[in-house]
């Protein structure tokens, strides 16, 4: 289970965003998780204008993304056509095909209005967070941002949008992480009366910076010809120095590194389903269930309340790094089983009889994720939960 004008700008760098906490007080931008839907069960792509306060300004329309989908849909939650990846926040997430090659098929951008109308040269922060597509065969630059007056209405066309993004200044850096979300982030100082943002790629294919991308690791479907960005957590919101818009995660201490985002409890699970979906996740050589993950052992809890017969097998893994310092470490030894353990000290507290619970502790040559990069380990360094008979 995978389980992102006068302009000054802050890049990210590629990060593990975990618990991602969404603030909708200072946001400008309405609805900017996607959280809330309106009309009827999102079965099809194409479904952006069900997020209320989204559309698309051209023919291509975006996708919207959720957990309510049936498993394994076009447009599922962790799992869908683009691949595979679990929301920043919530339960949904729009979809946007960036760029393809040769521009044989047509690009699509989201746009949405804000809560009000921006003040002639106040400052903006304006963010969103991208992650690549696992399909995707081509990662990009010219992730940008387009704000106006007014609103744009281009749906009887299939067009690619040829504005001057603002937003960030500096477009040249390639997004190519399939595994966790990253920050798009820039200053925006307003000419007055702004009220509208598209997101989307406004430069011209062969100015497009792009690379090829490797196939995850496990990921058995075809790639296609083309850059597709899960999209998430879009903000606005005033600033009164540039200092205070930055999308800067963790970026050096890899220990601190934990695969992951907030979990959200989608209605539609029957308990055993929603038990058997959850996974912990660590710090390097942590081994107390780190506070990001209250959401999963929430559910879990929950989970076995509803369905009293239910036990599970807890079963802790190690990465490559813990298990090779167990060299010079022995207390290491036992960590993994440390792990399963602690995740039953917090369903035991919650009232969970101990007897529906077992313990196991791999070493670190069962991983889930072979590439050897500090993402990769990252979600090596786990507790999955095993359903009972």
């Amino acid at each position: 289970m995978r389980s992102t004008f006068s302009i000054i700008i802050t890049l990210c760098l590629p990060a593990l965003l975990v618990a991602q906490d969404f603030d909708h007080d200072r946001n400008w931008v309405q609805n900017g998780d996607f959280e809330t839907v309106e009309g009827k069960k999102m079965k099809r792509t194409g479904g952006i204008e069900y997020a209320t306060g989204w559309d698309s300004p051209t023919k291509e329309k975006a996708d919207l993304f959720t957990e309510d989908a049936l498993p394994e849909t076009n447009i599922s939650i962790p799992k869908n056509f683009a691949g595979e990846q679990s929301a920043l926040s919530g339960i949904n997430y729009a979809g946007v095909r960036w760029w393809s090659y040769g521009n044989k098929e047509p690009r699509s951008y989201l746009q949405t209005k804000l809560a009000k109308p921006m003040k002639k040269d106040s400052l903006y922060c304006v963010s969103y967070y991208v992650n690549l597509g696992d399909l995707s065969k081509y990662a990009t630059g010219e992730l940008g941002a387009y704000i106006s007056k007014q609103k744009v209405d281009k749906k009887d066309e299939e067009t690619s949008l040829t504005y001057g993004a603002q937003v960030p200044n500096l477009r040249s850096k390639i997004y190519d992480d399939v595994f966790s979300w990253q920050g798009v982030c820039g200053v925006y100082q307003a000419a007055g009366y702004e009220q509208y943002i598209i997101i989307g790629n406004f430069e011209a294919t062969e100015k497009t910076p792009n690379a090829k991308v490797k196939r995850p690791r496990g990921e058995t479907r075809q790639q296609v010809f083309s850059a597709y960005y899960y999209i998430d957590n879009v903000e606005v919101y005033p600033i009164k120095n540039r200092s205070e818009c930055s999308c800067e995660q963790l970026d050096k201490a890899e220990s601190e590194f934990i695969y992951g985002s907030k979990e959200a409890v989608n209605p539609n699970l029957k308990p055993a389903e929603r038990a058997d979906r959850q996974v912990f996740y660590f710090k390097r050589f942590q081994r107390t269930v780190d506070i990001s993950m209250d959401g999963r052992a929430t559910n879990l809890i929950e989970a076995m309340q509803a369905e009293p017969t239910l036990k599970v097998k807890l079963i802790g893994h190690m990465d490559a790094t813990e298990m090779d310092r167990t060299r010079v470490r022995p207390d290491l030894l036992t960590l993994a089983k440390e792990r399963a353990d602690a995740v039953k000290d917090a369903l035991v507290e919650s009232g969970i009889d101990p007897a529906r619970i077992t313990t196991f502790g791999m070493a670190g040559d069962v991983p889930v994720d072979n590439s050897g990069t500090d993402i990769g380990m990252s979600k090596n360094r786990r507790v999955e939960v095993e359903l009972m008979k």
